[in-house]
């Protein structure tokens, strides 16, 4: 399950035409990003990446999207938050996410295993849009 840790690294950035409080924006972002990966959608959970994105063990940004693809052939992904909060600082923020992962193959209906992961979301704002920047595992997991 510890692989399940990418789908938090892939939260989708919010429409840069939003007026909504920056708050706000990463918050739709981040439940784009919950519903991209729920519907096995790779190429949408990883589109609004930054550029310079950074995962776990230095994971970029293609090799993001090429492990959810690959996870999300095999497997059906769902998160809960169990708990967040942010701090925005100008054009950067950062965000704490406790989050359950429930994962199960094949046509099963109930889960085959769970994984309760925290993780810091570092987002930055680029070209009008709030971008995942840094996602770092609090458990300091692969």
């Amino acid at each position: 399950m510890k692989r399940l840790i990418l789908p938090v690294m892939l939260l989708a950035g919010a429409f840069g035409c939003d007026r909504s409080s920056p708050e706000a924006r990463i918050r739709k972002a981040f439940e784009a990003c919950i519903q991209a990966v729920e519907a096995g959608d790779a190429g949408t959970a990883t589109a609004d990446l930054s550029p310079r994105f950074e995962g776990p063990e230095g994971m970029d940004r293609p090799m993001a999207r090429m492990f959810l693809v690959g996870m999300l052939s095999r497997q059906k992904v769902g998160v809960t938050v169990l708990a967040q909060k942010m701090e925005v600082v100008d054009r950067e923020a950062v965000q704490t996410v406790d989050l359950l992962f429930t994962g199960r193959e094949g046509n099963s209906l109930l889960p085959g295993e769970s994984s309760r992961r925290a993780f810091r979301v570092r987002w930055e704002v680029r070209d009008g849009k709030w971008l995942i920047r840094e996602v770092q595992d609090l458990q300091g997991g692969p």
